[in-house]
Parts: structure tokens; sequence; C-alpha cells
């Protein structure tokens, strides 16, 4: 029977959820397919992926990594140096432990492990969450076996020759759908109000927050709206006593341990475009108003969120215009046209692919001929 060998397979990505959280998906994908199969996570010591990784069982490979700063800075000029050892500790690593394939989600930590799989001369197969593909896949396409992509756009950016799969973005593994009714009853919600959830990642957003703030008195005067606030950690008693003092219904917290709950509540999301966080408001079908984080590498948060304006499933506000932008009076006209609310739902439904990391193992598998 096909899959029952141990083979050994290698993952490489980090830095942030939106690189390391599709290659767990994948690897929980790889362990259920081919149970024997052993899962080598290469990152950086003492990071996010560390910690992840490990959460899920995988055994983790710590590699000098050095992140490329976008302005001058001393540091760059280590970054060749540090490349090269990393490189050289990854080929080690792919010997020792008889790794015959890697897949590369991005991030600065991949590009010296790719190098190292390069240079071991194994197979490599990359995912590029974003429409804009990041510097590891643009330095390593070339050289991959294949290339999964989450939007077609991004071929446009790549070798002609490259090899390239399109598909959805995987989500977190743990990810799951919940209904209107678990949502609301979640959060102690009444049924008969729309729900604008704002959330800006784990940290919470200042420019988010900032405008949600300046923005509350009118959303609670419609009489017909709450919202779920993800505030983060920053100046988190400040903005939860101005919900307060606002008087609007909903809850604002420092962290939603339940995200799914918090989309399933929902009718309209105010957000940043992280590829994670797209994938899975699609996955929901959830509409949004997106602001790209404007610093984000290659501004990817921006070219992801055009796409998703493009097909009709997003508003997009670049945060240089959010100042000037009637936050209120799109919301309420938003939740006042029930019609529009449905096609930009179905738009983000178009968009989504809940068996995205099914289809990259099937692949994967294919391609290592196991």
């Amino acid at each position: 029977m096909k899959n029952e060998k141990a083979e050994n397979f290698a993952l490489a990505g980090g830095g942030t959820g939106g690189h390391i959280f599709p290659a767990l998906a994948i690897a929980a994908e790889l362990k259920r397919v081919m149970p024997k199969i052993n899962i080598n996570y290469l990152g950086k010591k003492d990071s996010l992926e560390e910690k992840l990784a490990k959460s899920y069982g995988w055994k983790f490979n710590p590699i000098p990594a050095r992140p490329l700063r976008r302005k001058l800075a001393p540091s760059n000029l280590l970054i060749p140096f540090t490349v090269m050892r990393g490189s050289a500790l990854t080929r080690s690593i792919m010997q020792k432990e008889n790794i015959t394939g890697i897949l590369g989600t991005g991030g600065y930590v991949s590009v010296p492990a790719l190098k190292g799989a390069r240079k071991a001369r194994i197979r490599i197969f990359l995912q590029e969450q974003n429409s804009y593909p990041g510097l590891a896949t643009r330095l390593f396409a070339k050289n991959a076996d294949l290339v999964f992509l989450a939007y077609s756009k991004a071929a446009e950016y790549l070798s002609p020759k490259t090899n390239v799969f399109q598909v959805g973005n995987p989500l977190r593994p743990d990810f799951a759908l919940a209904s209107r009714d678990e949502g609301l009853k979640f959060f102690g919600l009444p049924a008969d109000k729309k729900t604008l959830l704002v959330f800006g990642g784990s940290q919470g957003a200042l420019a988010l927050n900032r405008k949600l703030k300046s923005s509350l008195a009118r959303l609670k005067d419609s009489g017909n709206i709450q919202i779920i606030w993800q505030i983060g950690g920053y100046d988190f008693q400040t903005y939860k006593q101005a919900f307060q003092d606002s008087g609007i219904n909903g809850v604002a917290l420092e962290f939603i341990e339940q995200m799914k709950m918090a989309y399933a509540a929902s009718d309209l999301a105010l957000c940043r475009s992280g590829a994670l966080s797209l994938a899975e408001l699609a996955a929901c079908g959830l509409p949004s108003i997106l602001v790209p984080y404007p610093y984000a590498a290659e501004n990817h948060q921006y070219h992801n969120a055009k796409a998703f304006e493009n097909s009709g499933a997003a508003i997009v506000v670049k945060q240089s215009d959010l100042e000037n932008f009637d936050l209120a009076e799109s919301v309420i006209g938003l939740f006042d046209d029930n019609a529009r609310l449905g096609k930009m739902s179905r738009a983000a439904k178009s968009m989504a692919d809940l068996s995205a990391s099914q289809k990259i193992v099937g692949k994967i598998i294919e391609v290592m001929g196991w």
C-alpha cells in the first residue's frame, strides 16, 4: 500500500502567522495522509515558528536567519554571511535526517533553508500566500518542482518557465466554521442587530482603533449596530473605556481566542488584509472593509486587498486615506443594503478554497512519488 514508508519531509517559513500557519496546515494534512512521515520544521531559534511547530509535535531545527531591513541598516551587511551559515546547516540537516523534500512558505528564514535544500539537491516546493510574491518565492521559484499560488496574478512576477499550481491559501489547522447563532450566543449578542467585527491582528492596529473610536457615537445612533472589537494590548483600557462610554452594544476584548465565533457572529469586518485573515474571511463569506498595513513587505497587503475588491468581496481604504474616510456612513450604508452585503458575501466565498491543504498535499505526494 502506498504512503506506508516513513518518509522524511521538511518545512520552512516564519516571522508571522501568515507564513507559519499554512506550513502547519500542510504538515498536519501530510501527517493525516501519511501517518509515518517524519516532519522537520526549519526556523529561527526562540521564534513564533518554533513555539507553534513544537505545539503541533513537529521536530524543530533552528537555523541562522536575519531579516532584510527595508531601509539602509548596518545589519543588512551581515545577511550574506548569515544566509551562508544557515544554508550550510540546512544542508547538513537534510543529509542527517535523510530529508527528500522541503516546502517553503516564505519569511526571511526560508531563504537560507531553501538555499541549503537546493545545494542538497532535494525536491523544493513553495507556497505563496500573496498576490505579489515574496522575496523567497521570487528567488527560488525557478528551482522549485512546484509553486503553489493563492492568486493567479502572482504568476506574472515569476519566470514563465515556473511550474505553478493555483490553489487557495491553507487555513490554520484548527480553523472551523460556526453558525451565526453559535457566534452570537458565544458573545452574548442579540440576533436583531447587524454586527461589525473590528480586528487588526493579535496586537490590534492603532489606525483602525483610532478610526473606530472616533466613529462610535454615530454607529451607536444608528440603533441597529453592535460591535465585536479586538483592540489588542496597546492602550487597551483607553479604547475599552471609550467603547463603554459610547453605550453601543457589543464586546471589546484585548484578544479573541475563538475567531471562528467572531466571524460567525458578524455581518461585516473592518480589518487588515494579511493573507491568513483574507483566507478566513473568504471561508466564512464575510464582507469586509480592508485597510492594508502600509509597511508590509513589498506592500503585499495592498495587492491582496485589491484582489478582494476586484472580486466584489471588499472595499479597500488606504491607511493614508483613513482619516478622511467616513467609516460610520460606509458601515451604516452597507448594513442598510442587504442585497449588496449578500453580493459581497458570495464574492468572498468565491475566493475561498476549503480543501487547499488536501490539494497541495496531493500534488506533493504525486511529485515525490510516494
